[in-house]
């Protein structure tokens, strides 16, 4: 069978773990990458073995790629998207989707309009935590749910607190540090929505913004099942978890000042979420790839598959190139990436005018 050629625009350190996780997907051969940076780039193509371009137009016109994974910034995803497409390429492109719903849904637009298949970078549905608290989740193990929260608090003060910059998201807009709402968050939104199977119809929140002063962002969404979606996050503070509250990861992470690491260790402040329902709970540490369910009498750990990220990139890939072949839509599409962002910006919204704001269904 014919693999799948594959190119990565941006060698940043997410490409890294893209990369690593690809050496498991069988169906794809990763050709080339594009980079800005002389050095980073010919640090990646060397230690990776692809060809390596400056311009990523260049790139697109000489390799005749099958799918290009998006890893830039955000705030370019729109002009790279649009460019990918006139050339014919599928895309998977990372989070969030874009700065603004204008532009994400832009780039909705003119993948349709070219025919190529859009996959957006929802990559914590790929988690094995994730996937086996869904599996529950849809067996009714958990019954109605009431409540799903992640809370992360910590850093090293103000003085240590690092914003993404306006290489990131632009000066003055919606951006902050990359645990933050916009950066991090937004795989939660994602997250909440999939595992709830459920529509945001309410938001009120605080978002911080690219080169001002950081506070603590808070989101809370109102789901239309009933089920109640909290984050709370704050990098520029101290963290008051203790020691023995740490857990032994399986897989790589991304940790409060956006400490990026791949393999397994001690993690003293390990990233988690929580999920509440009527006959029990869940404790899932998606990148320790641990689950906890905690019922009536009855505490235990979940065997999760030992994929640990990032596996997860790795199945993300399974599942958009095997669609790709089989010529149909991606699990994880455009609307997902819109939704997720539209819930974001709400919360810019909410606090700027002081309300709550409700989201119209899609």
């Amino acid at each position: 069978m014919r693999k799948l050629k594959v190119g990565l625009i941006g060698l940043g350190f997410v490409a890294e773990a893209h990369l690593e996780a690809y050496k498991e997907v069988e169906m794809i051969e990763v050709v080339a990458g594009a980079e800005l940076r002389q050095e980073r780039l010919k640090e990646m193509s060397e230690k990776w073995g692809f060809r390596g371009y400056l311009d990523y137009e260049e790139m697109l016109k000489k390799e005749k790629l099958d799918i290009a994974c998006i890893l830039t910034p955000a705030r370019f995803h729109r002009e790279v998207t649009e460019k990918v497409a006139e050339y014919g390429v599928h895309i998977l492109c990372e989070k969030p989707m874009a700065v603004s719903l204008e532009d994400a849904i832009a780039m909705s637009e003119k993948c349709r309009k070219e025919g190529v298949k859009f996959c957006y970078g929802a990559s914590y549905r790929y988690l094995c935590a994730c996937r086996k608290a869904k599996e529950m989740i849809d067996a009714g193990m958990l019954g109605n749910l009431f409540l799903l929260l992640e809370i992360l608090v910590g850093g090293r003060g103000l003085k240590g607190f690092k914003d993404m910059g306006d290489q990131h998201y632009p000066q003055g807009g919606p951006g902050g540090g990359g645990m933050g709402l916009m950066d991090h968050g937004i795989h939660l939104i994602d997250l909440f929505l999939w595992l709830t199977g459920s529509e945001v119809e309410y938001v009120f929140g605080r978002g911080n913004y690219s080169g001002k002063k950081p506070s603590t962002e808070f989101l809370t969404m109102l789901l239309k099942n009933g089920t109640v979606g909290q984050l709370i996050y704050n990098e520029a503070t101290y963290p008051s978890d203790l020691p023995y509250e740490g857990i032994f990861s399986w897989g790589g992470s991304w940790g409060i000042g956006y400490k990026f690491t791949l393999g397994g260790g001690w993690e003293t402040y390990p990233g988690n979420f929580r999920i509440h329902g009527e006959k029990g709970a869940l404790r899932v540490f998606h990148y320790a790839n641990k689950l906890f369910f905690c019922g009536e009498d009855k505490l235990e750990e979940i065997r999760v598959q030992h994929r640990p990220m990032p596996g997860n990139f790795a199945m993300q890939m399974e599942s958009f190139a095997s669609r790709v072949i089989r010529n149909e839509e991606p699990e994880v599409r455009d609307i997902d990436g819109i939704r997720a962002l539209e819930v974001a910006l709400a919360a810019y919204e909410s606090f700027e005018n002081k309300r709550v704001v409700r989201i119209n269904p899609h």
